[in-house]
């Protein structure tokens, strides 16, 4: 697997941002007033042209972009929740292969999450006076490479209205003065790698003895496809990558088909 950093590469992380933000405005334009569309199957050049535009980052990479997101026709709960995923997940096996540096798949992972950033904004912005349908804590531990799946599970949540607390790498500290001061219905956490379990498990033992009322404790992320179950490892209640299995594990009911039609 590569792992040669060149200086081109890393000046490309800092560069033309305007051009993720630019497309998160004209694709929320687009699409944000449009009925869901039900995806059957991946559309091919919509998955190439994301890597191909996180990997360039320019303006002009992300208007072909734009015209291809408009041959598609997708909602943006698709587009977030679906293309930019699968996008990744792609980018990560080209880097397996050796086809992709680690510099490389680290910039356009994190233009995909500025992208994922843009358009939440947008969904938090349409959806301000839709609450009332709890609120949970949710934890990325330390270390982490990329947060992007945290974040689309933060993106759905959104979208029906759940509250959410993003914490990356909180210290007891925090987590103490955090439950001290607000009310959680649950607490999500997300595992990446099986090493981080030992971690995750000592933040589980604290939760526990520092919440002040029932608060079930969720793990899951890409650790789940590694350790069959995740929960009994760290303490946690149970262990999902379903969002909604999640969510109804707490107690708060979640209607994916909602989210569909409000996206």
């Amino acid at each position: 697997m590569q792992e040669f950093h060149s200086r081109e590469q890393v000046r490309a992380s800092a560069q033309d941002a305007a051009g993720v933000v630019l497309f998160a405005s004209q694709v929320v334009s687009l699409l944000a007033d449009r009925s869901a569309r039900v995806v059957s199957e991946l559309r091919e050049p919509l998955v190439a042209g994301l890597v191909a535009a996180s990997l360039a980052g320019t303006k002009d990479a992300f208007a072909s972009l734009l015209s291809e997101v408009r041959k598609s026709r997708i909602s943006l709960a698709a587009l977030a929740d679906i293309y930019i995923p699968e996008a990744a997940r792609r980018m990560g096996e080209a880097w397996h292969d050796d086809a992709m540096s680690w510099m490389d798949v680290s910039i356009g992972v994190a233009r995909m999450q500025s992208l994922l950033r843009e358009i939440g904004t947008a969904w938090i912005a349409d959806q301000a006076g839709d609450t009332g349908h709890g609120t949970v804590l949710l934890i990325v531990p330390e270390r982490e490479q990329h947060t992007l799946g945290p974040m689309v599970a933060m993106g759905q949540m959104r979208r029906y209205g759940v509250s959410v607390c993003l914490r990356i790498a909180p210290s007891f500290t925090e987590l103490r003065n955090l439950f001290a001061t607000r009310q959680f219905d649950g607490t999500l956490i997300s595992i990446s790698t099986k090493d981080k379990l030992d971690s995750v498990a000592r933040t589980v033992e604290f939760m526990k003895t520092a919440l002040n009322g029932p608060c079930p404790i969720v793990v899951g992320g890409a650790v789940m496809s590694k350790v069959e179950d995740p929960a009994s490892i760290t303490g946690a209640d149970f262990s999902s990558n379903d969002v909604g299995a999640a969510l109804e594990v707490i107690g708060l009911k979640f209607d994916a088909s909602c989210v569909l039609r409000r996206a």
